[in-house]
């Protein structure tokens, strides 16, 4: 049987991996969705041009999703 030390490292074991795979998923998440969260500032950026051009031209208001 196990001692309560040995008990004990194992659940300090047991919370220093969990810490280590909480912190690996969050960094995959990050890796996974970073092309779309640069294409959705790039997007953004895009948008925020168009509507200052388009307010240079004098045109008031475009409906870009007449769907919605």
């Amino acid at each position: 049987m196990l001692g309560d030390d040995e008990i004990n490292d194992l659940q300090e074991e047991i919370k220093m991996l969990e810490e280590q795979l909480r912190e690996r998923k969050r960094a995959l998440t990050e890796a996974k969705y970073a092309g779309v969260r640069a294409a959705m500032k790039a997007r953004q950026e895009a948008d925020q041009l168009l509507n200052e051009e388009l307010k240079a031209l004098g045109v008031r208001r475009i409906n870009w999703q007449p769907f919605f």
